[in-house]
């Protein structure tokens, strides 16, 4: 989940990120504007600013909900990088339910009790995965007080509890 205090525009925006199943999707999104409430107000009140909460929840397929949209518009996001977001969700489904296969069929599971692990698996994973962290290097931008992180490297940041998204270079492989 990320915190954005932007002091100039006084406001605080909490964009709460979940991968769920496609039977749990539209739960898990309201769930999420629901939960991060009652923590949005007292943050409000604490740095006396206004509070936005915003949902970026899908499937572990890439499958959104009709909301979607309008909260991608609400954090600017590109296109090219909700493309890149969905890749990545993708290629560790692919991973998950490859891995998992493998160790069904040594196990003899039949092919729905393999496809139901791996489906929790993916799950599983998206809300436990970790990447090595790279150093950071922090920038300061004093005409709105806005602390930026600047990875040094390109790639993605996940680990528990947190993103943080650099563009993707252009080339595609």
């Amino acid at each position: 989940d990320i915190f954005i205090l932007d002091k100039k525009k006084n406001k605080i925006t909490l964009i709460e990120v979940g991968i769920t199943s496609q039977d749990s999707l539209q739960i898990v999104e309201t769930e999420k504007l629901r939960k991060y409430d009652l923590l949005g107000n007292e943050l409000g009140l604490i740095y006396r600013c206004s509070v936005e909460i915003i949902p970026y929840v899908m499937t572990w397929d890439g499958i959104v909900t009709k909301y979607h949209k309008s909260h991608l518009k609400r954090l600017e996001i590109p296109m090219n990088i909700e493309v890149y977001i969905q890749s990545i969700v993708l290629k560790m489904t692919v991973e998950t339910i490859s891995f998992d296969r493998r160790r069904g069929l040594e196990s003899g599971l039949n092919a729905e009790e393999s496809w139901e692990r791996a489906s929790m698996g993916v799950i599983m994973r998206s809300e436990m995965h970790e990447e090595p962290i790279p150093s950071l290097k922090e920038a300061k931008r004093e005409e709105d007080g806005v602390k930026i992180l600047k990875p040094k490297n390109n790639t993605p940041l996940i680990s528990q509890g947190e993103t943080t998204l650099q563009e993707p270079p252009n080339n595609i492989n």
